[in-house]
Order: C-alpha cells, then sequence, then structure tokens
C-alpha cells in the first residue's frame, strides 16, 4: 500500500499551493486565500517578523506558520543559470522534486527541517516557487561552528550518511548545514535541485564532494579546520 502524502495540495491555472497535514490557516486568510495571493502573504508574514536569516541565493526570511516559526526561501538558480533566470523558473518540478527528496530523508532517518508550506505561482511566461521549512531552535551553520570540534564531527558523520544514501546535492556545503550545540544535531537545509542517484556515491564522486565542502572553509574562512585538510589531499 503506498504511503499517504504528507500533503494538502491546492490547484488553480498558474498557481500551485502544498500544505503539510495539521497545518491550519489563519481566521483571515484561508488556503484558497494563499492559493490566491501566497507570495504577498508570505511577504508581510516576512516584514511582520522581521528577521533574515543568511545572506546572497540562501538568503531566507522568517516567517510565523499556525503558531509556529518557519523560514521562508525563494529558490533561485546557481552559477550562471541564475545571472539569466535568477528566481524564473519553466515550471514547479523542481519545487516538488525538493518536497520528496526531504520527505525522504526523514524518513531515512536523517535531520532535514520539515516542509510546512511550498508555493508556486506563474509570473508572466515563468514560475516563482517558494518553500516554508520548520525552524531549527538555536542553531548555527556548521561553518559559523567551524572552531566547535563537536560541530566538525557531526558534519562529517552526517555527509556519510548523505553519501551512503545516494542523495547528490548541487549545495553541499558548510553553510547549508545547521549545528545545534545544545542538542547535538546537524541538520541539511537548502535541498533545491537535489536528487537520489539510485545507489551510493562512487569513491570519486565522494572524493569530489568532501573537497569541495573543505574548500568552502578556505574561500570564506581563510583556512581548513585540521578535521577536513586530509580531504583536499586526496588525488581525484
Amino acid at each position: 500500500m503506498a504511503k499517504p502524502s504528507p500533503w494538502l495540495c491546492f490547484r488553480a491555472p498558474g498557481r500551485r499551493l502544498w500544505v503539510r497535514e495539521g497545518i491550519q490557516p489563519s481566521r483571515s486568510r484561508d488556503w484558497p486565500s494563499w492559493l490566491a495571493e501566497g507570495e504577498e502573504h508570505l511577504v508581510e508574514a516576512a516584514r511582520r517578523a522581521g528577521t533574515e536569516l543568511g545572506h546572497g541565493r540562501g538568503a531566507a526570511r522568517r516567517v510565523m506558520v499556525d503558531g509556529r516559526f518557519g523560514v521562508w526561501r525563494r529558490n533561485r538558480h546557481g552559477g550562471l543559470l541564475g545571472n539569466w533566470f535568477g528566481d524564473r523558473y519553466r515550471n514547479a518540478i523542481r519545487l516538488e522534486a525538493e518536497m520528496e527528496v526531504s520527505e525522504k530523508l526523514r524518513a531515512e532517518g536523517i535531520d532535514t527541517p520539515a516542509i510546512l508550506l511550498a508555493y508556486a505561482h506563474r509570473n508572466g511566461l515563468f514560475w516563482r516557487q517558494h518553500l516554508v521549512t520548520e525552524e531549527v531552535a538555536e542553531a548555527e551553520t556548521v561553518f559559523a561552528a567551524r572552531k566547535q570540534p563537536a560541530a566538525l564531527q557531526a558534519a562529517a558523520e552526517l555527509l556519510e550518511k548523505l553519501f551512503a544514501s545516494g542523495l547528490w546535492a548541487t549545495d553541499l556545503h558548510p553553510g547549508n548545514l545547521l549545528w545545534q550545540n545544545r542538542a547535538g544535531r546537524c541538520w541539511l537545509i537548502d535541498l533545491a535541485g537535489s536528487r537520489f542517484l539510485g545507489r551510493p556515491l562512487k569513491a570519486s564522486e565522494i572524493t569530489a564532494r568532501r573537497a569541495r565542502f573543505a574548500r568552502y572553509f578556505r574561500k570564506h574562512g581563510g583556512e581548513v579546520p585540521e578535521l577536513f585538510r586530509p580531504w583536499l589531499s586526496v588525488s581525484f
């Protein structure tokens, strides 16, 4: 028997809204209202919260959804595609794929924040994609926690789990891992563009992903933590 979907799905021409089962709308804005004006509602919710989380392409805003703090992110292309297309997509497929990856990771016991709400709407010829995930309380990025040995060890262990699961994450770096010091947990965030290969990563793929992860510390922090230095010395 197929596992029931965790989402309520609402559709209209040029608009899609997915809401996690159990999440309730506010009295003044029901789900049909969100379907019609989801981006406007998110902008207003973020304005009220007034908190920006992160910077650059991954910049996100805090919002409140059904009494819970959530993190709103608008999907954007990276690299050269980002220069050309920014936050414009041909359809909502990439957003749906991210939702599926998130649920599979959570089912496998890998820490990644629950998706509370996803919204896509057509804007001219293209679509915009929005995602609200549950906020990970009292957390900082592994990059910010790079002086803490426990954070680095937890990150290394999480990466090995991801490699074994067959996840190919396009933006797997220390800025997209969160460390909860009090709970001793490491979380993966920003799954846009990620996919499962249907097999564990090959040794050459793991070597390349490890090296890329380690280089992030050097590029943005000036030096690579000792734990990850061997990842740069292995030839491909």
